[in-house]
């Protein structure tokens, strides 16, 4: 048996819709036919079958589905199907085992921190049949409380949603009470002051919400001269004709420190390991107006800082006609958010969920400083930040990787792409 699961296509989603099945329920597939399609806040994307086998279509069609789940499995005859079918039957007959006929249910930390939070009592954890309960057992309890009309604290309902890691969650909502604002809004029925948010505005919500409620954040920043990495920007746009400016060369650079510090382009998970990314891929923010899109330098550090110039103008080019493929959104290992408008000081970002760190770039600034006589000058400045999940990273690790970044800014370096 294969199972056949949903993979992450773009970073700005925690979940997707599985808009249609391609392949009967039942029906002999062969290798690289199309089985469903999933459709994401940006594109519509095929699941193609990896294998031959017979089809058993798990999720129906119109259902909304996280990275990771199993939306079907593929057998190698009918008769295995059937077999699996009666198996799976014949379990769902004998019911949830009992306390006596289980013995006590152990949680996980994460589920007794959510179990006590949300007041679960000891029947509904017995009632999930399970011997060891972890986080992702009580989020799902949870989410059937808040489908059934449940109300969780602080005065919010609680409504079923995914997490980015394939899992259910909860998710608050406000109350009726609380007035909905946002862009791309359409008055719903009944109540003219209740406006729903555009589709891709609650996809940014999703995955907002569930960074601040999984990951706890540490912010660090370094002020960071310019003048010389502007100057090398502006050579570097005469010698190659590609528009490079700071966030080129910080790209480029950043690509550069994967191998130093691994840890900071990483996964984190919940029994206390990381994996670590086998290539620099970069998750860049560009927003032309469209709506927020974070498409990915793939390899960046095989890359001259003239070749992600070009990938940038690229992306930007498909932000505006959006264009993007759910391919061009998913995999980065960490993040660059461009806050550098002018005027902006700088902005504190989230991390994405799946990810350990997010840079974000500030605005450049007129700065008067005073030389070692006494004169007055101007110099060039940002503000360069670096949020990153501290289950991970540590202060003093964050400080380094940002002053490797600052040094080479400040020298006007531009790193030659790894062969």
């Amino acid at each position: 048996m294969i199972e056949i699961t949903v993979p992450k296509l773009n970073n700005n989603d925690a979940h997707y819709d599985l808009v249609e099945w391609l392949a009967e329920d039942g029906a002999t597939v062969a290798k690289d036919d199309d089985l469903a399609t999933v459709e994401t806040s940006k594109a519509a994307e095929d699941l193609v079958s990896e294998h031959d086998g017979v089809l058993l279509q798990v999720v129906p069609a119109g259902k909304q589905v996280a990275p990771g789940t199993v939306v079907g499995r593929l057998f190698a005859d009918a008769a295995r199907r059937e077999a699996f079918l009666a198996a799976a039957s014949s379990a769902a007959t004998a019911g949830p085992r009992s306390p006596d006929e289980g013995g006590a249910v152990i949680l996980t930390d994460a589920a007794r921190r959510l179990a006590s939070e949300h007041a679960v009592t000891d029947e509904e954890l017995h009632a999930l049949g399970r011997r060891v309960v972890k986080g992702t057992d009580v989020e799902a309890l949870l989410a059937r409380r808040g489908s059934a009309g449940g109300t969780a604290a602080g005065g919010t309902t609680a409504t079923a949603t995914a997490t980015g890691h394939g899992t259910p969650a909860v998710q608050a909502t406000p109350t009726p009470a609380t007035r909905v604002q946002g862009p791309d809004m359409d008055s719903t029925e009944g109540d003219p002051n209740r406006v729903e948010l555009s589709t891709h505005q609650r996809a940014i919500a999703t995955v907002v919400s569930e960074s601040l409620r999984t990951i706890p954040t540490s912010f660090t920043v370094l002020r960071i001269r310019v003048d010389a990495a502007e100057a090398r920007a502006a050579e570097l746009t005469r010698e190659t004709e590609a528009a490079i400016g700071l966030p080129e060369l910080l790209i480029s650079e950043l690509a550069g420190l994967r191998e130093k510090f691994p840890a900071f382009f990483s996964t984190y998970h919940e029994d206390g390991t990381i994996s670590l990314a086998d290539a620099s891929h970069i998750g860049v923010t560009v927003d032309v107006g469209n709506g927020l899109y974070i498409p990915v330098v793939r390899d960046a550090e095989g890359l001259s800082v003239a070749e992600v110039a070009d990938l940038l103008e690229d992306f930007r080019f498909s932000a505006l006609r959006g264009s993007f493929r759910g391919s061009d959104l998913a995999g980065a290992a960490i993040t660059l958010s461009l806050n550098n408008d002018e005027d902006v000081l700088l902005t504190q970002p989230i991390v994405f969920p799946g990810q350990t760190c997010m840079l974000s770039l500030g605005g450049t600034q007129d700065v008067v400083r005073l030389t070692a006589d006494g004169a007055a000058m101007t110099i060039r400045q940002v503000h360069l930040g670096l949020a990153f999940d501290h289950r991970v990273v540590n202060g003093r690790e964050a400080v380094l990787f940002l002053r490797a970044l600052k040094s080479a800014l400040e020298a006007g370096h531009d790193r030659e792409p790894a062969v």
